[in-house]
């Protein structure tokens, strides 16, 4: 069931424009968000009180508290600290996602040592937000990271978890409605010492598997989903020798419109991803971006230089070091290094939005346990330079979304080769509707429009270019 759209919006941007290519040399500035946060093992950003800036999340492992960080919409955001959550002990993951369906964000915490295990904190509103928390699973013990997204495809979000002393990973179904019962489903029981899970369609048949990493096992892995009800699982290898695997991620690298694999690995030292070349079974090819990467904590991808293609993240708690590879494209994919703060010990947490709401992507990064109890953001101050051209289109083209997968928003982009008719639509996975992003007449020139899927469900979505006899449909994958 598709969530209600009564306030979905779609926002059309930059419409024609006419470019070869952009160039930049990416540069952040560092900035702190709080000094007193003893052992962050874990960082997100949303706009959990949706004033339309990005407000920050955290664990503090050390302070066993969920936290809230409140931006106040500044040029250069202040922050407000409020504690959400205390006694979670060793808080050790944090993520946001609407659990009862009524429209604002809830959060999603886990506790490394004793209760609540995984539990949401019911986002009650008010100012500032009051919250209730609901245990989902109270023996889970030792969660090292939560993920949520809508696996069963029935409009609701649900929740998996990692558990390193149970060497589990676990699913818990969302009953749906305000106050939602939720079921477990056990993934894997003997993942040693599981670090991390994630999701993401690796396949392309349209549902989304599961991936993780276990840092004993050095194991890869994504589990195909094989439907029914409940769903069954088949264990898919993808390498077996990534030493001390400690954080995966599902996102199209190389913008062929199917989900690669980031990896770090905090015994081996690297940061690697892994190309998606499809097939049955799927197989994978792996390069890395960096050996002697010490103690390789997070890798997570984002667009830093707005070139529209995926750069790669990394931080290393053993030489307190925050790097990113830029995405030169290519094949094979060439990378540029680029250091973004070399000084930031036991730097551990890692992600990324647009906290100053300038356009471009900002980075968040925290230090764990005995570190400098700092959360630090860090300004995107990349110039983006455009090489202009006039060609006209000589076909028409509709591209792969980018980012894909993305949250809440993403771009499409089409070529028109000559004024026409068009129109182009979203489409569940049910193939219902979901909203008409253009239609009319378009001269010759290349185009790109945002959709914005805010108040869409994770999932698999598709989208129809028409025009004159041309038609092409693509996929995207909403994950929130």
């Amino acid at each position: 069931m598709i969530k209600s759209f009564s306030v979905f919006l779609v926002f059309i941007v930059a419409t024609l424009f006419f470019h070869s290519g952009v160039s930049a040399q990416v540069t952040f500035q560092k900035r702190t968000i709080s000094s007193n946060t003893h052992g962050a093992g874990s960082v997100y950003s949303c706009d959990i009180d949706a004033d339309g800036d990005l407000d920050v999340l955290a664990a503090g492992l050390v302070d066993n508290q969920i936290i809230l960080f409140e931006n106040n919409g500044d040029q250069i955001p202040g922050w407000t600290k409020r504690i959400v959550a205390y006694n979670v002990g060793s808080a050790h993951s944090v993520y946001a996602q609407d659990y009862d369906g009524d429209g604002d964000l809830d959060i999603l915490g886990a506790a490394y040592v004793g209760n609540p295990g995984v539990a949401y904190w019911e986002n009650d509103g008010g100012s500032p937000i009051t919250w209730t928390r609901h245990t989902i699973g109270n023996s889970f013990i030792n969660a090292h990271e939560v993920y949520s997204c809508d696996i069963d495809n029935d409009g609701d979000f649900d929740v998996l978890a990692a558990s390193s002393d149970l060497n589990k990973i676990a699913l818990w179904y969302n009953g749906g409605g305000s106050n939602p019962t939720w079921t477990e489903q056990t993934i894997v029981t003997n993942y040693t010492l599981a670090k991390s899970v994630r999701a993401g369609d690796m396949d392309g048949d349209g549902d989304m598997d599961i991936i993780g990493a276990s840092i004993i096992d050095n194991e890869v892995t994504w589990w195909r989903n094989d439907g029914g009800s409940p769903i069954t699982w088949t264990k898919q290898l993808i390498m077996a020798n990534f030493f001390g695997a400690h954080r995966v991620e599902a996102v199209d690298i190389d913008g062929d419109g199917d989900q690669d694999v980031i990896g770090a690995a905090y015994l081996g030292n690297q940061i690697a991803w892994w190309r998606n070349d499809g097939g049955d079974p799927v197989t994978w090819q792996r390069q890395t971006l960096q050996y002697s990467f010490t103690t390789a904590c997070i890798a997570h991808a984002a667009d830093l230089d707005k070139d529209g293609d995926m750069d790669i993240i990394g931080t290393s708690q053993g030489r307190g070091e925050i790097c990113a590879w830029i995405n030169e494209g290519g094949d094979p994919i060439t990378w540029t290094k680029v250091f973004i703060d070399d000084d930031f010990y036991r730097v551990w947490p890692l992600h990324s939005g647009d906290v100053d709401g300038d356009g471009d992507i900002d980075l968040i990064a925290g230090s764990s346990h005995n570190g400098n109890n700092e959360i630090r953001w860090y300004e995107n101050t990349t110039v983006v330079e455009i090489e202009e051209e006039n060609d006209i289109p000589t076909g028409y083209l509709l591209e792969q979304n980018y980012p894909n997968p993305f949250n809440p928003s993403t771009n499409i982009s089409f070529s028109v080769p000559n004024t026409t008719d068009i129109t182009l639509k979203i489409y569940s996975i049910f193939g219902e509707e979901v909203s008409t992003l253009a239609s009319g007449t378009y001269a010759a020139g290349k185009y790109s429009i945002e959709f914005n899927g805010e108040n869409l469900a994770s999932s698999i979505y598709f989208y129809t270019l028409s025009a004159d006899n041309f038609i092409s449909t693509k996929k995207m994958t909403l994950l929130k």
